[in-house]
């Protein structure tokens, strides 16, 4: 979803603000027949919904190292290692709805200001020029988004200035004996000019990786349970760590299984949007519009599984004729899309093509707005995103309360 640079942590007269909005959202209607929001209205309290979930997580993930420092404070030490503590969560908050900058139809379909100066984009990939071109282009059509806050990193110098010895016995008060052991931080802080190439070796024996860093054979990568004041943190804010193993998805060696420790609350994750009801609720619009295209002289078209149509496809047919599918590496395979044939009567010249993306481009762009199909897939698209975030939207104001808990235990830990 669309993020711009966030607002100052503990503001709390947007807190609050926002706060009152998932307070009458979360409210039970009592005493009254109850009335059904209008989508508007849902979303902006949907997305009021994300942002108080994504600050209450910045909060709590950047307060972990306070706790953390409270601990180590507690055994003795007075320096500490501030990179080894420094955690920064970088988000945003949502302006324009659940939806992001992003559309079937964004990589194909040009807005008509973009299209009658730059067709459909290609053509500045094949114009030979300098970077120059391309760089204009995209930042026309890609508008340049609010930079996000900048990290200051914190001054560690009086840590930098201990010796070896006194580094040792912080990180292991820090992290625990066996985990300094599988990271091998004893050796490193003793000898900070070893080379990368000798560190990688000392720990691919530690830790069972081949020489190379690779994995071989059936392997469970199992790292050490977090020790010290690290474990300490952990449980006082969320418990017991799980060791979990985590999904590789497809395209990995069989035999890998890596597990990790999860810890902290995790955001419900938000359900697919169903493409057939997206599908359904344009067809008319979409027919159209490939009616429109085809009457304007630039072909039979057909949409794409996921309503989207190869254009660029299309324009690599065009500007590099029968060599278009040497541009792929040896064992990749041109995508299987059904693209109409370029005209018999094509240009033979870069300018004459260019200019026939530009016609077409514009011709794209009109039928869009003669049907109305750019604005309809907008609706369909954000009508069932809206509907998949309502429904984990039970899901999302109990995993707010796990976070408030957190934080509140952290506060409390710090005022002891």
């Amino acid at each position: 979803m669309r993020r711009s640079p966030i607002t100052p942590l503990r503001a709390a007269a947007g807190t609050a603000a926002m706060l009152t909005s998932l307070a009458a959202l979360g409210a039970c209607t009592e005493g009254g027949p109850e009335r059904e929001q209008p989508p508007e209205e849902t979303k902006v309290d949907l997305v009021a919904l994300l942002n108080e979930n994504d600050r209450l997580f910045k909060e709590l993930y950047e307060i972990e190292p306070d706790i953390t420092r409270a601990c180590l404070e507690n055994e003795g030490f007075s320096v500490h290692d501030e990179m080894a503590l420094y955690q920064f969560q970088v988000i945003g908050v949502d302006e324009g709805g659940l939806q992001e900058d992003y559309y079937s139809f964004s990589e194909w379909l040009p807005e008509p200001d973009l299209a009658a100066q730059w067709g459909f984009g290609q053509w500045v990939y094949q114009a030979g020029e300098s970077d120059d071109l391309i760089t204009e282009y995209n930042e026309l059509r890609y508008p340049e988004e609010p930079q996000p806050v900048e990290e200051e990193y914190p001054d560690n110098s009086a840590f930098e200035a201990l010796d070896a010895e006194d580094k040792i016995a912080w990180y292991t008060a820090f992290m625990g004996e066996e985990k300094m052991t599988y990271e091998d931080r004893a050796w490193q802080l003793r000898n900070p000019d070893a080379s990368d190439e000798e560190v990688s070796q000392r720990l691919s024996k530690i830790q069972n990786r081949e020489d190379d860093g690779s994995i071989g054979g059936d392997l469970e990568i199992i790292p050490p349970k977090p020790g010290g004041c690290e474990l300490a943190t952990i449980e006082a804010l969320y418990g017991e760590p799980q060791l979990i193993e985590e999904d590789l998805g497809e395209g990995v060696e069989e035999g890998l299984a890596i597990f990790t420790w999860k810890f902290r609350p995790e955001e419900p994750p938000v359900p697919p949007t169903d493409q057939a009801s997206i599908d359904a609720a344009t067809a008319d619009v979409s027919a159209a519009f490939l009616t429109c295209v085809a009457e304007a002289g630039h072909g039979e078209w057909e949409f794409q599984e996921g309503g989207w149509l190869p254009v660029s496809e299309y324009f690599y047919r065009v500007y590099l004729g029968e060599d278009h599918e040497e541009r792929y590496e040896e064992g990749f395979e041109p995508p299987e899309v059904t693209i109409p044939d370029p005209p018999a009567d094509l240009p033979g010249d870069f300018e004459g093509k260019k200019a026939y993306e530009i016609e077409m481009a514009v011709a794209f762009s009109d039928c869009s707005e003669e049907v109305g199909y750019r604005e309809a897939v907008i609706a369909a698209m954000d009508a069932e995103e809206l509907a998949s975030y309502e429904a984990i939207e039970t899901d999302l104001f109990a995993y707010q309360d796990r976070l408030r808990e957190a934080l509140k235990t952290a506060q409390d830990l710090l005022e002891a």
